[in-house]
Parts: structure tokens; C-alpha cells; sequence
């Protein structure tokens, strides 16, 4: 009877165990489940920020001309706290040129600090916390093109944003209707507040659709794509950009060696462009055009901003007078990033920003060439947008436009696709079947 007992008392034992391992086995199975869905639900969002962002990259406002806020940063916010620790910083696409330049900023702070007591909050906000921003914002951008899809994606958002800004700014020009921050001084300026830095986001934007519009992966196409040339062509001209034609004329001069054909398009857009607006205005605004164009006042004004910057040089060649002292001290900035960088961080400042410009048509080049030619007009596209927004810089301060970081970054993690295991492959092969059902279409 004592074992009996005992044998009952062991099956009993083993059943609970039984059941025990049931129960461990079906919880661990849905705490993996729910992981899964918490990381499908985290990237969903940290997607759905990257594209907020980049849809709002052509907008932000101006609170009387203290502050301006810039929706795209409210989704950076959004898509830094999706990612959170697994926000990784990728050394293909992060040198040691995008530490320097952090280091070059705080070296210019503490410079800042040395000659005026103090460092101003316009530098320590605006400029230091703003770097932070882009550069979080590279990081962000970067780590979300994980592929040639979704590359292609996020420049079709910004393409599409960019053309319905400029069809607000461009109504409201030639309708005479009032809407805010569009038109400024008879200059299209968009909600970017500047001309110039409105000129430069259109520019950008040209240099991607004119690159992409004769390839395999376009854009845009059929009458898009015409009112995409004729718009984007009008845009820039009205902005009145001296800056932004210096980065336009740097895209022809490229698109004349490597496309040729591809100029017929482009001069057809323009002179569209220029007829429709001499047929709504009048031959008379041909006074007005040469006018805006040459501003000889403004001229004047930016050679004087120079000379005093060459002055300041002169005193502090190799590590500048600090981050935002000639701001403070003349309450004007230099319109020049060059210039700008030797003024305030000195020649050491000047030659890694010089080395971190250097270094994404470096890495441009090297995708150019690993990629599957489905693939390399849109790297051409950065690369032109990069020289592009070099010449912008020559008249403004271009460093803290957010379109070109999100140009940076897609240019960089180019070098990333290109190494993906069989992605350039793959691409070429649906690309390949696709053309070839719609020439079996087409017959």
C-alpha cells in the first residue's frame, strides 16, 4: 500500500511538471510574440517619423524673427525616441570628418567663451544644439535606408513636398493672393523663410528629379514629371537667388558632360518658364528682373561683411575669434560658410569642414561605382546636389539647411545598398521584368 502510495504520489509529481513545462513553454512562446510586435510596432513608428520628416523638410515658421520652428524636428523628436538605444552610428557612413566637426564646434565655444566671457545663446542654441540636431538627424536617416526601396521612397516624398510648397509659393505669386512666408519682396521664398535658402531647396530638388527622370527608377513620370521641370525651373528663377543659380549652373555644367541629351529638357522647362512669366507680367518686367537680379545695394552690403571678416581673420588666423562673435558683435551674420568657418573657427575649423565636404563626394564616388547602373543616376543626383549646395554656400550660411543633410545622409548610405549581399542583383532583375511587360504591353 506504501508504494502504491509512493508510485502515485511521483505521477502526480511528473503530471505537475508536465503541466509546469506546458505553461513555461506557452508563456516564453507569447513573451517573444509580444517582443515581435513591440519591435514591429517601434520600427512602424520610427518609419512613419523618418517620412514626417522629410514631408516637412520644406516648411517651418517665424515667431517675429526671435525664433523659428521647424515641424521636421518635432518628427526627429518622434523618431529618436522609437529608436532608442538601437540608434546605432554605422562607420561606413559616419567618418571621423562628422567627429571633427563636432569637436571643431566645441573648440569654437570654449574659443567664444576665452575672448567674450561668455558664449551668446544665439551660438549656443542656434548654432551648438543645432549641430547636435543634424547630426542626430544624419544618424536617424541614415540607419532607416536600409534599402534601395525605401531610398527611392523617402525621394519621392521629399520630391512631391517640395512641388506642392512650390505650387503655393508660385500661386500665391502670380495670383496676388496673400499667403504667408510664400512670397517676400517679390521673391518666392516658400516657408523656408529665405529666398536663398528657398532657391537651394529647389535646386536640390531639380538636380534629383533631372537625374532621375531618364532612368529606369523614376520618380516621377509622364505630365508629373513635365510640371515637376516647368515648375521647379519657374521656382528657381523667381526666387532671384544669385547663391542658388551658382549651385544650378554647377548641375548644368555637370549635366553637359555626363547627359548631354538631358540639357534639351532642362532648357525647355526654363524657357517655358521665363515665357509665362513675361506673358502674365508684361515686357515691362524685364526692368524689374534685371533689378532683382543685380541688387547692387546688397552687393555692397555682403563685400563690407567681408572685409570685416578678413579683418578678424588677420587677428586670430588659426583658431578664429570663437563661435558666433561676429554676431554678437555686429548683429549680422557673414552669409558666407566658408568664410564663415575661417572667420569664427580659424583655419583648423576651416580645413576639417573642408575635409567633411570633401569626404561625401568621396564616398559618392566609390557607390557610383559598386552600384548596378539601375541604380547610379540617383547617385549622380547627391553628388550634383552636394557640388550644388557648395555654390549655395557661397551666399549664405548652408551648413544648417536640413535638406542637405537629408542629401548627406542618403548619399552615404548609398556605400551601405551597394554592399547589401545580392540586393543590386535583385533590383536589376525586377527592373529587367518589369521594362520587359511593359514592352509585351506596349506590342
Amino acid at each position: 500500500m506504501g508504494k502504491q502510495q509512493r508510485h502515485n504520489s511521483w505521477c502526480s509529481f511528473l503530471e505537475l511538471g508536465d503541466k509546469m513545462s506546458s505553461l513555461y513553454l506557452a508563456w516564453n512562446t507569447l513573451r517573444k510574440n509580444d517582443t515581435k510586435r513591440i519591435k514591429f510596432t517601434t520600427g512602424s513608428l520610427f518609419q512613419i517619423a523618418v517620412a514626417g520628416y522629410v514631408v516637412c523638410l520644406p516648411a517651418q515658421f517665424d515667431f517675429g524673427g526671435a525664433f523659428r520652428f521647424a515641424p521636421s524636428d518635432m518628427f526627429l523628436l518622434i523618431g529618436l525616441s522609437a529608436a532608442g538605444m538601437q540608434l546605432k552610428i554605422d562607420r561606413r557612413m559616419f567618418s571621423s570628418w562628422h567627429w571633427g566637426m563636432l569637436l571643431i564646434f566645441l573648440f569654437a565655444s570654449f574659443v567664444a567663451m576665452w575672448q567674450n566671457g561668455f558664449i551668446s545663446k544665439y551660438a549656443l542654441l542656434q548654432k551648438d544644439f543645432g549641430f547636435v540636431l543634424l547630426l542626430l538627424t544624419y544618424i536617424m536617416l541614415t540607419q532607416a535606408v536600409d534599402s534601395w526601396d525605401r531610398l527611392y521612397r523617402l525621394l519621392r516624398i521629399f520630391l512631391l513636398s517640395v512641388l506642392w510648397m512650390n505650387a503655393t509659393a508660385l500661386f500665391a505669386f502670380f495670383s496676388g493672393v496673400r499667403v504667408p512666408f510664400m512670397v517676400q519682396d517679390g521673391r518666392l521664398s516658400g516657408m523656408l523663410i529665405d529666398p536663398n535658402a528657398y532657391g537651394g531647396l529647389l535646386v536640390t530638388a531639380f538636380a534629383v528629379h533631372i537625374m532621375t527622370s531618364g532612368g529606369s527608377r523614376r520618380l516621377l513620370s509622364g505630365w508629373m514629371s513635365q510640371l515637376a521641370t516647368l515648375t521647379l525651373s519657374g521656382g528657381i528663377v523667381i526666387t532671384f537667388s544669385r547663391s542658388s543659380w551658382i549651385g544650378l549652373f554647377l548641375i548644368l555644367m555637370t549635366l553637359s558632360i555626363v547627359k548631354p541629351a538631358r540639357l534639351i529638357k532642362v532648357g525647355l522647362g526654363f524657357a517655358a518658364a521665363f515665357t509665362v512669366l513675361l506673358i502674365y507680367k508684361g515686357p515691362a518686367y524685364l526692368d524689374i528682373l534685371s533689378s532683382m537680379a543685380s541688387r547692387p545695394s546688397q552687393i555692397q552690403s555682403r563685400l563690407d561683411i567681408l572685409t570685416k571678416a578678413f579683418e578678424w581673420i588677420a587677428q586670430s588666423p588659426l583658431f578664429g575669434i570663437g563661435l558666433g562673435t561676429y554676431n554678437l558683435n555686429l548683429g549680422i551674420i557673414i552669409h558666407n560658410t566658408p568664410m564663415w568657418f575661417i572667420t569664427e573657427f580659424g583655419l583648423l575649423g576651416f580645413l576639417v569642414y573642408g575635409g567633411f565636404m570633401v569626404w561625401f563626394f568621396f564616398i559618392g564616388i566609390r557607390s557610383y561605382q559598386a552600384a548596378m547602373p539601375v541604380h547610379r543616376p540617383v547617385i549622380l543626383a547627391f553628388l550634383l546636389s552636394h557640388a550644388a549646395m557648395i555654390g549655395l554656400s557661397m551666399g549664405i550660411e548652408a551648413l544648417f539647411q536640413r535638406y542637405w543633410w537629408f542629401m548627406m545622409a542618403l548619399n552615404a548610405a548609398c556605400i551601405r545598398l551597394t554592399a547589401l549581399p545580392g540586393s543590386d542583383v535583385t533590383q536589376a532583375q525586377a527592373i529587367s521584368t518589369h521594362e520587359g511587360r511593359e514592352d509585351l504591353h506596349a506590342r
